[in-house]
């Protein structure tokens, strides 16, 4: 078995499941690795560009890790949570003027 652990949290997988991933594979904790540094690369540079005039492909890493501890950013659970409130209040809304009598 094989046990992955990311902060507080991780999950394990079956001796079979790691046996079938190093067919595809030479080392899983590398490939893990890899594909949340790219995904973390992806989302700075995004941010990057929504969010200041810096072009991210010019930037080195840790001009990127400057200006992302600088910026006021919210978390995708903060976001979510105002998207719901707000389409708790367009739901609250039009069931209002829907249910107006002349």
């Amino acid at each position: 078995m094989l046990t992955i652990t990311i902060g507080q949290k991780s999950f394990t997988l079956t001796d079979e499941e790691e046996k079938a991933l190093l067919t595809d594979m030479e080392d899983i904790f590398l490939w893990v690795k890899n594909l949340v540094e790219n995904k973390v690369r992806q989302v700075m540079d995004r941010i990057i560009e929504e969010q200041t005039e810096y072009n991210p492909r010019r930037l080195t890493p840790e001009r990127k890790r400057e200006i992302i501890a600088k910026l006021k950013l919210k978390t995708a659970v903060e976001r979510n949570a105002e998207l719901e409130e707000e389409l708790r209040r367009e739901i609250e809304t039009t069931n209002l003027e829907g249910n107006t009598t002349i």
